[in-house]
């Protein structure tokens, strides 16, 4: 893996549909039992892509056949013994996202649908308020912020419900959190009608997206 970047795969599960018994090759036990368990096809797809995304690239980098992903205390996946090889995984919609580095690194995306956002923002801070006010369009902004947030956490390997008691230093103009005497450095983005968000110790121009294609798996 190259250094001091992050890298970014995206993978639509509208396009592994079809071959959604071939995703299931390579799973534990305990994920393939997971991926049963879910009610809604689409959340079953996004949960099995995300697990094939992170095998596929986690046996190309470390060149192991069938890599296990173990979880942290607060649920953050991770590769036992690779030391150098961080990622982080989310989706939403149609859309999976991986993003792996070399140091720890956290990323977020949404899809921007309708949201009373005056309601969700009730946990936001009094500068993310004021953003909100400002901003000429708040639905995009609060995703913004959002995707920040939890780009951070998820870094961290927090989960949202610890980030308040974090009480990280955001500077959303600057795109850095100051947190435990360290400082990251976050990129948040736009693509289609979602909203993207990485987080790591890399600053920009450093922290460049260098693969943001589609990722087959």
């Amino acid at each position: 893996m190259a250094g001091k970047n992050i890298e970014v795969f995206f993978s639509d599960i509208r396009r592994t549909n079809e071959r959604c018994r071939t995703l299931y090759t390579g799973l534990s036990p305990a994920e393939r039992e997971k991926a049963g368990r879910f009610l809604r096809e689409d959340d079953r797809l996004r949960f099995v892509t995300g697990r094939r995304m992170i095998r596929t690239l986690a046996a190309e980098r470390l060149g192991v056949s069938a890599p296990g992903i173990l979880l942290t205390e607060y649920g953050k996946p991770y590769i036992g013994g690779a030391e150098d090889f961080h990622f982080s995984i989310s989706h939403s919609g149609h859309l999976v996202v991986l993003a792996v580095s070399d140091s720890p690194v956290g990323i977020d995306i949404e899809q921007r649908i309708p949201i009373e956002w005056r309601e969700l923002s009730g946990t936001f801070g009094s500068e993310e308020r004021e953003m909100l006010g400002r901003a000429a369009d708040p639905v995009s902004c609060f995703y913004r912020i959002w995707t920040i947030r939890e780009a951070f956490a998820k870094e961290e390997g927090l989960g949202l419900p610890l980030f308040d008691e974090a009480d990280p230093d955001i500077d959303y103009p600057g795109g850095t959190v100051r947190y435990n005497e360290k400082t990251l450095h976050f990129t948040a983005w736009e693509k289609e009608d979602y909203s993207v968000c990485v987080c790591g110790m890399y600053a920009v121009p450093d922290m460049v997206v260098v693969s943001s294609g589609t990722m087959i798996v």
